[in-house]
């Protein structure tokens, strides 16, 4: 990917002056957010619990995937989520995320944590379990097909 500037939340940045993120799921999303942070200067490591998706992402990006499940303790010790600064979870499951972020947040005390969701109804549920950004899928999409429908609605005074 081709990002050409830098991260600026520097109070996000460890004393190594390098962002340290951790992104459970090597989906499209988890994998994308990966090359856009590694592009950024961060260091990364991702969660990923099938072995497929897991190798994918390794020779892809470079020997950078624990393999196991993001919802552990155990899984997210390996993958150094103690240093960890940023924490994003991309599962598919709203729960699931949840819960990475909450062992995340609440075992390792990592800083700031992200979770997509891709269920409205979850998005206050999520903010209010202490959740610091709360990605809500449905609404991106809503606003972006809007966006696009939105000059055709309008009449050429």
């Amino acid at each position: 990917m081709g990002c050409s500037w830098k991260l600026l939340r520097t109070d996000w940045i460890n004393e190594r002056n390098t962002l340290y993120a951790i992104v459970v799921g090597c989906g499209t999303t988890g994998i994308k957010i990966a090359e856009w942070l590694m592009a950024s200067g961060s260091e990364i490591t991702l969660i990923e619990k099938i072995v497929e998706k897991q190798r994918f992402a390794d020779n892809l990006l470079g020997s950078v995937v624990v393999l196991g499940d993001g919802t552990t303790i155990d899984t997210q010790n390996t993958a150094g989520t103690k240093r960890a600064d940023l924490f994003i979870a991309t599962l598919s499951s709203d729960e699931d995320n949840m819960l990475a972020c909450q062992i995340a947040k609440h075992h390792f005390e990592v800083d700031k944590t992200i979770a997509i969701s891709g269920n409205p109804d979850n998005v206050n549920l999520l903010r209010l379990l202490g959740i610091d950004i709360v990605v809500d899928v449905t609404d991106l999409i809503t606003e972006k097909i809007q966006s696009l429908v939105a000059p055709m609605l309008v009449e050429d005074l």
